[in-house]
């Protein structure tokens, strides 16, 4: 097959890392891959993981295209780079991955391909009217994408990929007309790359946890500021380190110095070598209070460390509590999120014991069973 993916831009956010391991995995398998951008790279690409793996097995190309929605106007559209690469390419499957992806793809619809939209979140483009939408400009702008778009699913026959149990219901619910053309395939991760030895018999001194995610309000870092405040004050003997690119940098960085804890409590912004951060630390934790899957939380859980993880919703089916780690609910105090990290900074045979059955349950989320999955999908719609 040929397919051509299509994302806004490469950088080294959770879906742009799967994009790329599903392509790379495509072409092992034999398939023609090509990758789409509508933007300029990431700043983050630098520390793209696999980066020359992926350019050497698929092309690449950012094209300069545009779609401007109007309440009152004609929408306009650019589209001369998409169609020459739809013409040159001739894809069996058009993959595309977040909104501004769903937009540009389809701004023209080719009969000789199939459709696929990947539900990497519940995106507030596509939910449903109500009577708030009367009363924001920007809300009414995303109800006159929503009909655009809808209308252009109905023509191309449209397929969806929800990544999650949660997507999927969100997507049935705001799309209910669509609910037999939604597919549920958890996302994955290459396991390979996370396999090491892991010495459980001594942990660090001090207790070393780490944390891996943008810097963004949903991931809920004030809470990880309070958590490790309230194990110093405690008398516990932990450090943090916090993976992750984002405009809560300054902030974070900022709270943390308010509270003492700027040699406990470091933010790295975005760094490469994910797989040896994570071979080096004790225990993952995740305050996030919503995750549409959480790709980090099987990484961690790979390379053989337990989890500890507020409710973000779309990571329930990832959390089996007191076998791989354990997941507090969003109205749980700090302190509950507080003792489970204790649990397994006194129980090192715990830690062990659930960092291997966490090694064990990642092993169901490889890249490999996973696009054997997506190919029947093609085949099948």
């Amino acid at each position: 097959m040929r397919i051509l993916f299509c994302i806004p831009l490469l950088g080294c956010g959770g879906a742009e890392i799967l994009v790329a391991n599903i392509a790379i995995q495509l072409t092992k398998k034999g398939h023609i891959v090509k990758i789409v951008c509508f933007e300029d790279y990431h700043e983050t690409w630098s520390n793209f993981p696999n980066k020359q793996l992926l350019l050497n097995s698929v092309e690449v190309e950012v094209i300069n295209d545009s779609v401007a929605f109007s309440l009152f106007r004609k929408t306009k559209i650019r589209n001369n780079d998409f169609v020459r690469v739809i013409k040159e390419f001739k894809p069996d499957i058009i993959h595309s991955h977040l909104f501004l992806a769903e937009i540009f793809s389809r701004t023209e619809i080719f009969a000789n391909a199939k459709y696929f939209s990947h539900g990497h979140d519940n995106m507030i483009q596509l939910r449903k009217p109500n009577i708030k939408s009367i009363f924001k400009k920007s809300i009414l702008v995303n109800l006159w994408e929503r009909k655009w778009l809808l209308a252009k699913y109905k023509e191309c026959n449209n397929q969806f990929i929800a990544i999650s149990k949660d997507v999927k219901n969100y997507l049935t619910s705001e799309l209910p007309s669509f609910k037999d053309k939604i597919h549920y395939l958890p996302n994955a991760i290459n396991t390979k790359s996370f396999h090491f030895d892991r010495d459980y018999v001594k942990s660090n001194v001090p207790f070393h946890i780490v944390s891996i995610a943008n810097l963004v309000p949903k991931k809920n870092h004030v809470m990880l500021i309070s958590i490790l405040e309230t194990l110093v004050n405690r008398g516990f003997n932990v450090t943090i380190d916090v993976y992750g690119f984002g405009p809560l940098m300054s902030e974070l960085k900022l709270k943390t110095i308010e509270r003492g804890l700027e040699k406990r409590l470091t933010f790295h912004g975005n760094v490469g070598e994910i797989p040896e951060k994570l071979k080096k630390a004790d225990l993952y934790v995740h305050p996030a209070w919503y995750e549409p899957f959480g790709l980090v939380l099987l990484e961690a859980m790979a390379s053989g460390l337990p989890v500890v993880s507020l409710d973000g919703i779309g990571n329930r089916e990832l959390i089996e509590n007191n076998k791989n780690g354990f997941m507090i609910s969003q109205d749980s105090p700090v302190d509950e999120f507080v003792e489970k990290i204790i649990y397994f900074i006194e129980n090192n045979s715990e830690r062990e014991r659930m960092g291997r059955y966490a090694r064990n349950f990642a092993e169901n989320y490889s890249i490999e069973a996973y696009v054997e999955k997506l190919i029947n999908i093609y085949n099948e719609n």
